[in-house]
């Protein structure tokens, strides 16, 4: 069995753009309150380097979900959230890398704790386990053709 692309596809990009919308949010609130817009355009709005996180995201979600075998529902924000996590590392010490960082490696984990304060993380947890729910499988494909199934919470 494996997970249909329009489904591994729209899961990916609603955990991805829903948790980036969250944290967005969130650090709007707090910047509003200390009245420090501008460091928050900077970051999230006008950084390009933000949206290549999202896409990359989407990608390796929708690879995972693809490419593995469907799983109980309470493993996959291990497996998916642990992907998240990874991809966020990656971006916040190439980021600081090309930023000119003495060690890029500090700043990604500050961008972790960072995505955890503005509940990105957490989102991105929680909107795993929620589509988890609506993922469609398909069984693989023999002399009789393919046959749907819809996963529900194995």
């Amino acid at each position: 069995m494996t997970v249909t692309w329009r489904s591994a596809v729209s899961y990916a990009l609603i955990v991805a753009i829903g948790s980036w919308l969250t944290g967005a949010v969130v650090d709007l609130a707090w910047s509003v309150a200390a009245d420090n817009v501008g460091s928050w355009v900077s970051f999230w709005a006008a950084n390009p380097v933000s949206y290549v996180f999202l896409a990359v995201t989407t990608l390796a979600l929708t690879l995972t979900r693809r490419f593995t075998a469907p799983m109980p529902v309470w493993r996959l924000p291990l497996l998916d959230g642990g992907v998240y996590l990874l991809v966020l590392l990656l971006w916040g010490g190439l980021s600081a890398w090309r930023d000119g960082a003495a060690v890029p490696v500090d700043d990604a984990f500050v961008t972790a704790g960072f995505a955890l304060l503005t509940l990105q993380l957490p989102s991105a947890w929680l909107l795993i386990l929620w589509r988890a729910r609506h993922l469609r499988v398909v069984l693989r494909q023999d002399d009789d053709g393919t046959t749907a199934a819809r996963v529900a919470g194995q």
